[in-house]
């Protein structure tokens, strides 16, 4: 699991430390920068995977294109580094970049590792580091391997843990994925096809479902949970085409999903991607979208009972106080413990993101309330009262 994230002149975020738990929720006004926290991890993975590109590269995040460093880079400060990190409880990593150059830092207990590098960058560099006085690590920036210096069976076995241990830091991101605002299924009928390192087209999302065999019965378990509806996929006889369909359990009348109301189409989309194998850190753009509030809630249960049952992690952005009050009510139902819940008021001063913490507690209460829901209803209440005081003058 990733336990922070630190972000340095990405966007609208000049500087931001955010601890991270299970659930991590960042609401607050419209173009505030919710969204960056999510983008942030996408670009550095995008670094991890390919560092072998041009710095504008990392910016295609796939299903959407931020335009390059210049575009990204804070007050568009053309020769600032920007810094994007992570910790996990194995260790810390760091991406700094600039047009032509960056570096890479890594940490696992007392060691730390750094190393400036050209961009684009082929791996084409050995640093060396000692750990302690037994092993010397060699890393090119992203995988690492541990010698002994004095070879036996125990040092050996110790490099290998070690290795393994280095390794999983940067491979952490292999488990990350993004559900974009842009998803759905908008065809009745799909054929497999190539899968991206990071697959947001509903053709890449199509065959996700249809090359694992045990991914159709997970949706519908949980579709059934959230707005009592069975998926399944059925494939014509002779045919390599699978259609995806719906049905009403209350009714029982299966139809394709392209004729089911968009609100179900996405959650499809949604919970493919969430159960999507090695899988498991999430990043949730707007989950709520085209969702009765009934729908709301049942989504918020099932996604605390995914956490619990699958070890997943969550980063959501919303705009929804109805998606952050039923998690607060779940705390209440001792449905999640209050630590495992992180709920972040993102807003902005001028031209810079500022995200603060606020704390919950086992009664479900939030300190200082959530500010920016609590302000668009008192600026409707003082309407109202106005113009109430205003016809008992007339």
């Amino acid at each position: 699991m990733i336990t922070k994230l630190k972000i340095s002149n990405f966007r609208s975020i000049r500087k931001q430390e955010i601890e991270l738990s299970k659930i991590n929720i960042f609401y607050g006004p419209t173009s505030s920068g919710k969204s960056s926290v999510l983008y942030s991890l996408i670009v550095l993975k995008n670094f991890i995977k390919n560092p072998n590109q041009s710095i504008d590269g990392f910016f295609n995040l796939g299903f959407l294109n931020l335009g390059g460093f210049d575009a990204c880079v804070f007050n568009h400060e053309f020769n600032s580094e920007m810094k994007i990190g992570f910790s996990t409880n194995g260790g810390e990593y760091e991406a700094s970049l600039k047009k032509q150059e960056g570096k890479i830092i890594q940490k696992l207990d007392e060691v730390e590792m750094m190393a400036n590098i050209p961009i684009p960058y082929p791996l084409n560099k050995n640093f060396q580091f000692d750990f302690g006085e037994e092993y010397t690590i060699n890393w090119n920036g992203l995988i690492a391997n541990v010698v002994p210096k004095q070879p036996s069976p125990q040092t050996q076995q110790k490099a290998r843990e070690l290795t393994e241990k280095l390794n999983s830091i940067p491979s952490t991101l292999d488990c990350v994925d993004i559900i974009p605002h842009r998803r759905g299924f908008f065809k009745p009928v799909y054929s497999p096809s190539h899968v991206s390192i990071l697959p947001c087209t509903e053709d890449e999302i199509a065959t996700i479902i249809i090359n694992d065999p045990y991914l159709a019965p997970k949706i519908s378990a949980d579709i059934e949970k959230i707005i009592n509806r069975d998926f399944r996929t059925y494939v014509p006889p002779g045919t390599a085409t699978v259609y995806f369909q719906i049905t009403d359990k209350s009714i029982r009348l299966p139809i394709e999903l392209v004729n089911e109301g968009f609100g179900v189409n996405q959650l499809i989309y949604l919970l493919a991607k969430i159960h999507r194998q090695g899988i498991k850190t999430i990043l949730i753009e707007e989950p709520e979208i085209h969702l009765h509030p009934k729908v709301i809630r049942a989504l918020v249960r099932t996604l605390i009972s995914i956490t619990k049952e699958e070890d997943k992690q969550f980063l959501i952005v919303t705009h929804s106080e109805l998606f952050v009050t039923s998690l607060l009510t779940a705390i209440v139902e001792k449905l999640i413990y209050p630590q495992e819940i992180k709920l972040y008021l993102v807003e902005k001063k001028g031209k810079e993101t500022v995200i603060l913490e606020q704390k919950t507690n086992e009664e479900g209460q939030v300190e200082g309330g959530l500010e920016s829901f609590i302000s668009a209803e008192l600026e409707d209440l003082k309407i109202f009262l106005n113009r109430k005081k205003d016809n008992n003058k007339e």
